[in-house]
């Protein structure tokens, strides 16, 4: 008797993680029908100026990955299981560029009715570690102020019922 073959559907969802996946990491698979197992590996890297700089923003990394180890967990209602995380100490590029990099692993089993979740909680922490990749902390700390600058706006108009104009002007790039 010949072992159960994958179905279309399922080898179709494979591509599509794999193409995920190849944003910033690689992805392993097993065929359980009608289970498809999916054990991903992610990196979040970023440039640094010099090592020491490096070993100074490695528990920033560290806190970025926990972060994004709940929001997979979350956003998946916890089909996926807890990722492991890795964080590096500094390394060279060959070209002489310092950079730091952490190393999530995680893995889940999806069929072919239960992969959405996964597939948006995935293809959400990828587009994170390109994000990371491509501009470092940087964006992440503008995210921060703008986020904090409307939560202080929202904080002014739920105490008053109004927007307050003094707050506005203080945000406000364009009086």
């Amino acid at each position: 008797m010949s072992p159960a073959q994958a179905s279309p559907k399922l080898q179709a969802l494979l591509k599509d993680f794999q193409q995920i996946a190849s944003m910033s990491g690689y992805l392993n698979h097993a065929f359980d029908p009608p289970q498809l197992r999916l054990f991903f590996t992610l990196y979040g890297r970023v440039m640094v100026a010099s090592p020491e700089e490096g070993l100074s923003l490695t528990p920033r990394l560290q806190a970025w990955c926990e972060r994004l180890s709940v929001d997979l967990r979350e956003s998946s209602s916890s089909a996926i299981m807890p990722p492991q995380i890795q964080v590096s100490t500094p390394q060279t590029l060959p070209d002489g560029r310092d950079y730091l990099v952490a190393t999530l692993t995680f893995n889940t089993k999806v069929t072919d009715t239960s992969y959405l979740r996964v597939r948006t909680a995935v293809l959400a922490a990828y587009q994170e570690a390109v994000k990371m990749r491509e501009a470092g902390f940087k964006l992440e700390d503008k995210v921060a102020v703008a986020v904090e600058t409307e939560r202080a706006q929202v904080e002014v108009i739920s105490n008053s019922g109004e927007p307050d104009k003094s707050s506005q002007a203080a945000t406000d790039p364009n009086p």
